[in-house]
């Protein structure tokens, strides 16, 4: 249960359930927009709103943050999977 609650609010946080012109419709300083768009997934889903719907722009900096974001978080699962696989069975 607390999982699902966490999940409903995490879908608040994140662009899926609202979009970027709404947060900049409201009365919130720059910063704080700013880090709502380095949200890995916001671009990625503004581009695809903007491709689909018309509606909002893409922002290729944010963007690129995004798939920056993405590489290294991939890298990083790689290198912590190959140090543990030879292990995990025992673990498990």
């Amino acid at each position: 249960m607390l999982v699902a609650f966490g999940v409903q609010l995490w879908m608040y946080a994140s662009p899926v359930v609202y979009d970027v012109a709404t947060v900049n419709g409201l009365k919130v300083p720059q910063w704080l927009k700013t880090v709502y768009m380095l949200n890995p997934m916001a671009p990625i889903v503004e581009t695809f709103r903007y491709a689909y719907l018309g509606t909002g722009s893409p922002q290729p900096f944010f963007l690129a943050i995004s798939g920056v974001t993405t590489l290294l978080l991939l890298g990083l699962g790689v290198i912590l999977f190959s140090r543990v696989e030879k292990t995990f069975m025992d673990t498990v």
